[in-house]
């Protein structure tokens, strides 16, 4: 006779039960964990282009305003302030989505190129810390880069330097199109990443010369050699006295130098037609932010959209010659 216990066989069932509740849960756990997460990467997908798109809206209502207070030449002026619209002094104006902020510069206020001012650049050059003898590779490379013929200068480069290069190319042995060539000049690799060409160098200041008056952020950290106090000085000077003369740039610049600098300075902008207007945006910021963060000593610049727009004037119209969109 066989005895079956009943008991033992309920507790192996509900056993069993137990374990495939548990499995069963922990399957719905995962998939519950997996569909929050999808939902918080799709909210946060949104909320990024969201922002992006706010704060390109901003960056190129800053370009819109710098071109309009360019343009604008109003009859009576509504205040004092607004009289005196600075070139290369940065504005700020707070909307309800954010800061847009916009500066606009001459591009007489940049080295050209094509119009090889030599003392200048090899003081720029030494400002960027570049060795001397890399500093006079880097002037012939670029004097070769632009001529027609295949004859090396001194310390230069033509097409045989460029073709025994990892990744070889072809020098233009022209006239430069773009500031940005200046990184595909022989030599120029250690400044690759430090700032942006558009920034220092330009192809539409036919002078060679530097016009004090309309001097970009990177521009004016050069003459000044970074020194805050000096670049204070100068914004100070801007908003008192609009256009700066030679003697107010030696005082601002000390006499050291502006020895080193005069020869290559301007005070106008003659008849340049070309000018440059950097704007940027950062959404949901306001003025107790932008104070805040003042304050604390955090000039540092967060994370935003950036546009550079690059035309010319001809009375009151305007032919594009560059749009550039980016994070900055």
């Amino acid at each position: 006779m066989i005895i079956v216990s009943r008991g033992k066989a309920n507790s192996g069932q509900q056993g069993f039960a137990l374990v495939v509740v548990i499995v069963i849960m922990l399957l719905i756990s995962f998939l519950a964990a997996q569909l929050i997460l999808s939902v918080r990467t799709e909210l946060r997908v949104a909320f990024n282009a969201k922002t992006q798109a706010a704060e390109l809206c901003l960056a190129e209502g800053g370009v819109n305003l710098g071109l309009f207070r360019l343009l604008d030449k109003p009859v009576e002026y509504i205040n004092e302030d607004y009289e005196k619209f600075l070139e290369g002094y940065q504005y700020n104006t707070f909307l309800e989505t954010g800061l847009l902020s916009y500066y606009v510069v001459n591009e007489s206020g940049k080295l050209d190129l094509n119009k090889l001012n030599k003392p200048l650049l090899e003081l720029f050059l030494e400002y960027m810390k570049i060795e001397p003898d890399q500093r006079e590779v880097i002037m012939d490379s670029l004097l070769d880069w632009e001529d027609s013929d295949d004859l090396h200068r001194i310390n230069g480069a033509e097409l045989d330097t460029y073709q025994a290069l990892d990744d070889p190319y072809i020098p233009r042995n022209g006239k430069i199109m773009d500031p940005s060539e200046f990184f595909l000049v022989y030599g120029t690799a250690p400044l690759a990443g430090r700032f942006k060409a558009n920034e220092i160098f330009t192809v539409h200041n036919d002078t060679g010369l530097i016009n004090f008056n309309s001097l970009p952020p990177m521009m004016l950290d050069f003459l000044t050699e970074g020194d805050e106090a000096k670049i204070k000085a100068y914004h100070e000077a801007q908003v008192l006295y609009g256009n700066l003369t030679q003697e107010q740039a030696r005082q601002i610049l000390g006499d050291e130098r502006f020895d080193q600098c005069s020869a290559g300075l301007t005070y106008s902008s003659g008849n340049n037609r070309y000018y440059s207007i950097i704007a940027r945006g950062e959404a949901g910021v306001d003025a107790e932010a932008l104070a805040a963060r003042e304050s604390a000593g955090n000039n540092k610049k967060t994370a935003a959209v950036e546009v550079r727009a690059l035309f010319e004037l001809r009375g009151t119209k305007v032919n594009y010659f560059a749009w550039e969109e980016g994070w900055s």
